[in-house]
């Protein structure tokens, strides 16, 4: 899903770049609709799957807002290749890229919201990989007999 997210924002900050190159808008809202609807279809399945339900039901709002978004978007698109030189409707099409690069951080925070507890998971998994690294290192040095020992009991009787 975050795929689809980066690539939707790399496609906005073009179709603002291309305000000087209308020509390209068209290629540009066609990509970037084929990209929302790969992120509608995967966000529809997270929201699904989130737990609790209140962040699915973030995730489900904030992908229909981006929508609409890009609804607007292309439009604008639209409309400077009709008038390509109208500054009115560059400014427009400047600041609903902007409205919809806003809209992708919100999708992209109400994922990070739904993922905390793999997140929470993965955290975890790395600390106890650490402690299992600390244990080896320990046992390899207390089998080689480089640790002092305190009495004259050995690391075998211990082990």
């Amino acid at each position: 899903l975050m795929p689809v997210v980066f690539l939707l924002l790399v496609f906005f900050f073009q179709m603002t770049k291309s305000v000087t190159n209308p020509e390209e808008l068209g290629g540009l809202a066609s990509q970037m609709t084929n990209d929302y609807g790969h992120l509608a279809l995967q966000g529809r399945m997270a929201a699904a799957t989130a737990e609790p339900e209140e962040i699915g039901f973030q995730i489900r709002t904030r992908v229909q807002e981006l929508g609409h978004g890009c609804i607007f978007l292309v439009q604008k698109a639209g409309a400077l290749q009709i008038c390509p030189t109208d500054s009115y409707t560059k400014r427009e099409l400047i600041d609903c890229a902007r409205a919809v690069t806003e809209k992708v951080s919100l999708v992209l925070s109400a994922l990070q919201a739904g993922n905390k507890g793999t997140q929470a998971c993965i955290t975890a998994a790395s600390a106890v990989s650490g402690i299992i690294a600390d244990l080896d290192t320990t046992i390899m040095f207390a089998t080689a007999g480089t640790l002092n020992a305190e009495n004259n009991e050995s690391f075998a009787d211990h082990r």
